[in-house]
């Protein structure tokens, strides 16, 4: 950007996309009624057309002044800005010549001056549109016409077939090169659309390691072995709201993940040309990086199962099921797992059974404060899709939970209120997902807690406020869910 160029002007020139889309929607009515108005049927439109001509001309021209403004805080690729500004003076300049003839043409009939008046409105809208296509290439890119044109299309185009865009697996972490298979994919995704040779903002592209050397407007983009000084750190750890945050608002944000690999390859000295074996690696950047080998690497088996697809449950088995009085309703939006409440004045012992048929689909099952026995449990296996159970404030008993032993997904599981004891819980001892089981007002012990957990470190147990005691010597007790 000229440093001489006033605030003034650059603030007139952020009025240009406000302004842009008059001249484009009242030269496209003028032609539409123009046209239409040399049929009989439409001659009442010709009246209007050289009202909304005026409007179009006149905006046009402000459109371009203001874009002119705009042009001088800099940030374009020089080609593309110089055939839209060309192109939307000539659009500018054609409207005005187009409003002359069509008067003129009013005062006088003559084949001639018809012509000519037909002639500049048809190239004033071709320019119109090419204007409009090198302005939106300047904002979204050359390729935002093209992107996602069916390949048929781009076949009659002559383009060649769009390839999707998938996320390419590394398949040997310690020969992986740091900058190529990890960081680049990253600035391409997130920032290279905004820093390219086309739409240089801040002066900056970020396509090619030395448009990356080079910096923008605002100097080095990064300091190597110092991310808290690297001016690219600084602005992506600025808050959301920021005008100053990178990538800005409205644009796809970097996850918290690409963050920390940014900070890390800056840390370790910004290399271009090392692997990652070759640099220093902390536990915590290796579990980010094992994602990017097995996008499931950090994820439990309850959350791989519950972020697959399923398919969904029929219709008409859901109308039944709510018919019969059971709550049935999608775990989240857009997916297919179902989660189910029996009402209070039930038992899940004579409608657990109606469930069979969602039982691919079943995830969350609560039968809680009702009058539930180990009649129902016993209906349980085939369930094996279950994560989370409700049980608490039931008659269920010890004999009850020997029929929850497989269900390798259950997660979370609320005995609360129950009469079940140290000797019901150890049948738990298999449920390698479990991780949160409630037994407070239960039969069971501290010592009995203690036994499970033995065979399953990761759960925990909440014993409610009257083990408090019990709780505070073991920190492996939960007290809160």
């Amino acid at each position: 950007m000229d440093q001489t160029t006033s605030d003034l002007v650059l603030f007139f020139g952020r009025f240009h996309p406000l302004i842009l889309h008059l001249p484009i929607g009242f030269l496209l009515i003028a032609f539409l009624l123009e046209i239409l108005s040399r049929f009989k049927r439409f001659a009442s439109y010709q009246p209007a057309v050289g009202f909304i001509l005026f409007l179009g001309a006149i905006s046009a021209i402000v459109a371009a002044v203001l874009g002119l403004m705009l042009a001088q805080g800099g940030g374009y690729g020089e080609e593309l800005l110089s055939l839209h500004q060309w192109l939307g003076i000539g659009a500018a300049l054609t409207a005005v010549v187009a409003l002359i003839l069509h008067w003129q043409a009013r005062k006088q009939a003559s084949l001639k001056l018809d012509k000519a008046y037909i002639s500049v409105l048809s190239v004033m809208i071709v320019v119109l549109m090419a204007a409009g296509h090198y302005g939106g290439s300047l904002t979204h890119g050359s390729d935002y016409l093209t992107q996602y044109m069916p390949n048929p299309l781009r076949t009659l185009a002559g383009l060649e077939p769009r390839e999707e865009k998938k996320a390419v697996l590394i398949t040997n972490l310690p020969e992986a090169q740091l900058y190529h298979d990890i960081i680049y994919p990253i600035l391409d995704a997130r920032c290279v659309s905004c820093h390219n040779p086309e739409k240089r903002k801040g002066e900056l592209e970020m396509h090619t390691v030395e448009a990356l050397l080079e910096g923008g407007e605002n100097g080095a983009l990064f300091e190597a072995g110092n991310p808290a000084e690297s001016h690219m750190m600084k602005r992506i750890l600025l808050p959301e709201e920021d005008e100053e945050h990178m990538p800005p608002d409205g644009k796809s944000q970097l996850t918290e993940e690409q963050v920390e690999l940014l900070n890390w390859w800056i840390a370790e000295g910004a290399p271009f040309d090392k692997k990652v074996a070759q640099v220093n690696v902390s536990e915590d950047i290796q579990n980010v990086l094992n994602t990017l080998v097995d996008p499931n690497a950090n994820k439990t088996e309850v959350e791989i199962l519950l972020a697959s697809e399923v398919q969904a449950a029929e219709e008409q088995t859901l109308s039944q099921l709510q018919t019969s009085g059971v709550q049935v309703m999608p775990l989240a939006a857009q997916v297919n797992w179902l989660q189910v409440r029996i009402p209070m004045t039930a038992s899940g012992d004579s409608l657990v059974q109606t469930l069979s048929p969602v039982a691919g689909q079943l995830t969350w099952l609560d039968m809680g404060d009702t009058q539930t026995t180990d009649e129902a449990l016993a209906a349980i296996p085939q369930f094996t899709k279950l994560t989370r159970l409700h049980l608490e404030n039931t008659q269920v008993t010890d004999n009850g939970l020997q029929h929850l032993k497989d269900l390798p997904y259950l997660e979370y599981l609320n005995l609360y209120g129950t009469e079940v004891t140290d000797e019901g819980i150890q049948q738990l001892k298999d449920l390698k997902n479990l991780r949160k089981l409630y037994l407070w007002q239960t039969k069971a012990t501290k010592e009995g807690v203690a036994q499970l957990q033995e065979a399953l470190p990761q759960l925990e147990v909440n014993m409610g406020i009257e083990n408090w005691g019990v709780v505070e010597a073991d920190s492996s007790v939960a007290l809160n869910d």
